[in-house]
């Protein structure tokens, strides 16, 4: 549908409404970067969809542009979303660099627990205002983040940080790239959806992911190893295009407000990442790969390695122009630690 359309009709449907003339059908262009069968889009989006839809009684409609297709590619959602050409947009915060960095301040190594605390935290940074800057322009209707990952492997199972020294890891941020780099490995930077083809060429030895991937994007069977080392999170946003829920009618915007914003978030992060990630570790076993987990020994071999990493990924962001990059992560160091506390408490 094209843009001035959407507006044209959402216009006349506020105009329908002022006279009680019956509203006309909307139908909302929507983009991401899973393919269908994985957890973000049959969870995520059609929740979030058939929760708009049931709250208009099926005025509002939706068009999806998934993993593959043109409008789906995840580097250009954003430009996608700002031009018009997708009225609603989920996407990650690091892809491409240099449009959401304050908001990476969540991918700091170390900082990462369940999806839940690490969601709530970057959601509350973006109300407090200090992320929320280089979203303007946009209407955010959620932004969250992954439980804390992995290394998945092939060949070489990994323990202990020198273990991956020498592999090539593909990586999905560049905090984690510093990482990966920091270990003696070769960060191979491809989108998601690319890591199988990297993976079954031999270009990768193993990717980084939360288990939610390993189903999503069929890992299981070019993977021997999951190592649970957990000490990092990706974060995505998920918005508007401003105009499109500007002149959305009265009704329609208030069945998007209630979809949206912390309750979504809560639900992202306390209901959806534990149950994509299941399915993620039950075809890792189905495989007859195997689940490392670490020792208390081996992991602080990993906190010990990391620690002055985080130092050099908030000299990264002060240098790419988040003054306030140190603040940010005090401030999340403390949100993180509180909503831990609460989610464990549930």
């Amino acid at each position: 549908m094209k843009r001035t359309r959407l507006l044209a009709s959402a216009a006349a449907i506020a105009a329908m409404g002022a006279t009680g003339v019956s509203a006309q059908e909307i139908t909302l262009s929507f983009g991401h970067l899973w393919p269908t069968g994985a957890g973000p889009h049959a969870d995520f989006a059609i929740d979030w969809t058939e929760q708009v839809s049931e709250c208009t009684d099926g005025q509002v409609q939706f068009d999806f542009h998934t993993a593959g297709s043109q409008l789906g590619a995840v580097t250009r959602l954003e430009d996608h979303l700002r031009a018009g050409l997708l009225d609603i947009a989920h996407g990650l915060n690091h892809l491409p660099r240099g449009r959401f960095d304050a908001a990476t301040v969540i991918d700091t190594p170390l900082l990462a627990r369940s999806a839940f605390a690490n969601s709530n935290t970057l959601w509350t940074l973006y109300e407090e205002g200090l992320i929320s800057e280089q979203y303007e322009g946009i209407h955010v209707l959620a932004l969250h983040a992954h439980d804390a990952g992995l290394i998945h492997t092939r060949g070489t199972p990994v323990r202990v940080p020198s273990d991956v020294e020498g592999l090539r890891i593909r990586s999905p941020a560049p905090s984690v790239n510093l990482m990966v780099e920091s270990l003696g490995a070769t960060a191979v930077g491809v989108p998601p959806g690319e890591t199988y083809e990297v993976l079954s060429r031999g270009t990768a030895d193993g990717t980084v992911f939360p288990y939610e991937a390993v189903y999503g994007f069929g890992l299981a069977e070019v993977l021997d190893y999951h190592s649970e080392v957990g000490l990092y999170t990706t974060s995505f946003w998920f918005a508007m295009n401003e105009d499109t829920y500007n002149n959305l009618p009265d009704n329609v915007r208030e069945c998007v407000d209630a979809a949206s914003y912390r309750p979504l978030v809560e639900r992202t992060g306390g209901e959806y990442w534990p149950a994509w990630d299941a399915p993620g570790k039950e075809a890792a076993l189905e495989q007859g790969n195997e689940i490392i987990t670490l020792t208390d020994e081996e992991r602080e071999a990993w906190v010990e390695h990391f620690e002055p990493v985080v130092d050099e990924w908030l000299d990264e962001l002060e240098g790419e122009g988040v003054a306030n990059a140190r603040e940010i992560y005090a401030r999340a160091q403390e949100l993180v630690a509180e909503y831990q506390e609460a989610y464990e408490a549930r």
